[in-house]
């Protein structure tokens, strides 16, 4: 029945007042629909207006962050496009879109991804949600916007651009609110499932023979003090002859690389052995490469080799590599080419690759050498993981030794105990107590291949660098205090300030780079260029590397050691590397001197892995500076006889106990530090850190 048609129950008087209500109702329905729709749209835009206000205001925030030299203009920019990123998916997918058009606007997201991008210019692998950034106006700005991470967890996982592990998204966002660069989680994630697929192989071997030729490599000494009756360089070669993957921290002086020249030594031995009963003669040996990240940890490394080697039988030196690269030439870096020759398409056939510096080593450059290397090649990282960690991104060998004193499993135990005789390895291994303590095992795969040697052979207990390094590590400055009141003749402590400190400086000054700029030849010039050295903890300032390397250049300039000219192409001026050169194999942080060749033509000089010297024209160098002093963080590699480590006056977030700790073990012989009282507290207290999901997936 047509509800507007009349029907013959009803009267037209009944059917007017009928149909009269009902249009009125049809009205009525209409305008209250009507209504709530321009409520909704109005309150809609007006919340679209705040979101919009919102974030108009922390871009204005994050810019003013720019200028005041907290943020990087990529950080923002990239924060920026993913913003929009978001807006322009979302609107298209109505995913969170909040009007009609479908837009909307992203002001967690645009905080985010830019705090993101700024943890990794940082050091940081990602950026843990909620976490205060060192940046007084960022951490402001976190406090005051997301005081509540989860909200802000929740807020992002709405967007497009921000995915969780396994999701291919610009940003990944963890259980554990770690937020990451995709690429760096697909780092994190690549390089634990490698290191822990090597680190949970066992290789085969025959006990009697290898427990036979560790003797002769390590024969034990009545000298040895009860922690050394371990042996813990015959430990490390042992294990190297279980895993195809093993970790060696230490401190300088501890006798890495006399280690290692023994590990070499007994694997091809032992490979010798293995041919001669399967074959009835000997095979060629083992492909084995020596790596460091700078060409002069590359050419410390060759020579501590070469030196360990003379102390070997000599039945077992020859068959031991001398020649180390740096990883930049491993990898087979190319001119013009972002990517190296040798990666997952194009592999580096070895048996064994032996990494020295390993604490310099980011997450990048360590995604490329396991990419490159097959699964077969062993791998031995040396490193002493209380310095500084690699400038980029990651604080990768402290990430992969731990927090943790060596905690071995009962079985690696058994099995150290068979192959050097040691005894009660078990006990002496922290991590049955540690799993008592914390009510569980820890995860023994990872840490079955790290190793730690423990006394210093360089240092003795008369050292005031062993015992000022050993204080600073240990984060005490009453312990650092009583040390620097002993008076020990290494280690000088100088607090001069204002006209008393400058004579003080002009003197060393003269005294520390009068025999470089006297010398007869560019050997004996680059030999006492490495003797010694200004470090310093910031580039910028006064008591920093710019402020220093322009007083050092006056001084010497009015004591007439070089040129007056106003020029910076002189004699004896040393120079440091900033930006890396394949072509001609010179990579950052190289240092060099500019010298007369026998033509009397000024050319840079260089040192090579070899340890041979190599020049170049001063027009083709790449981007330097002079380095009469240079960072804490560019001497990283280098050891010289002399140090002088300046810290700053004022308090800066740069300082730290692994700074400070760097710093001083540069020197080898004489240490002299200026700082004061107060700053030193300061720099011993603060420990380095650094953001990243790595060592939580080691180690479990």
């Amino acid at each position: 029945m047509n509800f507007f048609e009349p029907d013959e129950r009803f009267s037209p008087s009944s059917y007017q007042v009928c149909t009269f209500f009902c249009h009125r109702l049809f009205f009525l329905c209409m305008l209250t629909l009507l209504a709530k729709s321009v409520f909704i749209n109005r309150q809609s835009a007006e919340h679209q207006h705040e979101r919009s206000m919102y974030k108009i205001l922390m871009h204005k925030q994050l810019q003013q962050a720019c200028n005041l030299g907290e943020l990087r203009l990529l950080d923002l920019h990239l924060g920026l496009f993913l913003e929009k990123q978001a807006v322009d998916r979302d609107g298209q997918t109505s995913k969170n879109t909040e009007s009609a058009g479908g837009r909307s606007e992203y002001p967690a997201l645009l905080l985010a991804a830019t705090l993101a991008s700024a943890a990794v210019g940082n050091g940081h692998v990602c950026y843990p949600l909620g976490e205060a950034p060192e940046q007084p106006s960022l951490a402001e700005m976190v406090a005051k916007n997301f005081p509540c991470s989860k909200k802000w967890r929740e807020e992002l996982l709405t967007t497009s651009v921000v995915g969780q592990p396994g999701e291919v998204s610009p940003l990944i966002l963890d259980a554990k609110n770690r937020l990451y660069l995709h690429r760096f989680s697909c780092y994190e994630e690549f390089i634990a499932t490698a290191l822990r697929r090597r680190a949970a192989t066992r290789l085969d071997l025959d006990p009697q023979v290898a427990s036979e030729l560790l003797a002769r490599l390590f024969p034990r000494t009545e000298k040895n003090s009860a922690i050394d009756c371990q042996n813990y360089q015959q430990l490390a070669a042992a294990l190297a002859l279980l895993k195809p993957l093993v970790i060696i921290s230490g401190g300088p002086g501890t006798g890495k690389t006399h280690t290692v020249a023994r590990i070499l030594a007994a694997i091809q031995a032992l490979h010798a052995r293995q041919q001669d009963e399967q074959r009835g003669q000997r095979k060629k040996l083992l492909k084995i490469a020596l790596a460091a990240p700078t060409g002069k940890a590359a050419a410390r490394l060759e020579e501590s080799i070469r030196k360990a080697k003379l102390s070997l039988p000599e039945d077992l030196r020859h068959d031991i590599p001398e020649q180390a690269q740096t990883l930049h030439r491993l990898l087979g870096s190319r001119p013009g080419a972002a990517a190296f020759r040798f990666n997952r398409d194009n592999k580096l056939y070895l048996d064994l690759l032996v990494l020295d510096e390993a604490s310099m080593i980011d997450v990048e450059m360590m995604v490329a050498i396991l990419d490159a290397l097959p699964e077969k090649t062993r791998i031995i990282l040396l490193g002493d993981r209380n310095q500084l960690a690699s400038v980029e991104a990651g604080s990768l060998f402290a990430d992969l030794c731990g927090n943790d004193e060596s905690r071995w499993s009962p079985q690696l135990c058994a099995e150290l105990e068979q192959l050097t005789g040691s005894s009660n390895l078990l006990s002496s291994s922290s991590g049955e107590t540690a799993a008592k303590e914390s009510g569980k095992a820890s995860d023994p795969v990872l840490a079955d291949s790290l190793v730690l040697l423990r006394t210093s052979y360089r240092f003795q207990d008369n050292s005031g660098i062993g015992c000022l390094a050993a204080a600073v590590k240990s984060g005490s400055v009453e312990q650092m205090n009583r040390t620097l009141a002993d008076n020990f003749a290494d280690v000088e402590m100088v607090q001069y300030t204002g006209a008393k400190r400058e004579q003080w400086l002009e003197g060393r000054i003269k005294k520390g780079f009068q025999p470089m700029l006297t010398a007869s030849s560019p050997e004996q010039a680059f030999a006492a260029m490495e003797a010694f050295r200004f470090l310093c903890a910031l580039r910028r300032g006064p008591d920093g590397v710019q402020g220093i390397n322009i007083l050092v250049t006056q001084v010497l300039r009015r004591a007439g050691l070089i040129s007056p000219q106003n020029t910076e192409w002189y004699q004896g001026r040393p120079i440091i590397i900033l930006r890396n050169q394949y072509e001609m194999q010179l990579f950052n942080g190289d240092t060099g001197i500019l010298w007369q060749d026998n033509k009397g033509r000024l050319r840079a000089w260089f040192r090579r892995a070899d340890n041979t010297l190599s020049s170049i024209s001063p027009a083709r160098l790449p981007e330097h500076e002079t380095a009469y002093a240079i960072t804490i963080h560019k001497a990283q590699g280098s050891e010289f006889d002399e140090v002088l480590l300046l810290l700053p006056d004022e308090e800066s977030r740069v300082l730290s106990k692994e700074l400070l700790y760097t710093g001083i073990t540069r020197a080898r012989n004489r240490l002299i530090l200026c700082a004061s009282s107060e700053i030193r507290a300061t720099t011993v207290s603060r420990k380095t850190q650094r953001f990243s999901g790595l060592a939580e997936k080691l180690h479990g």
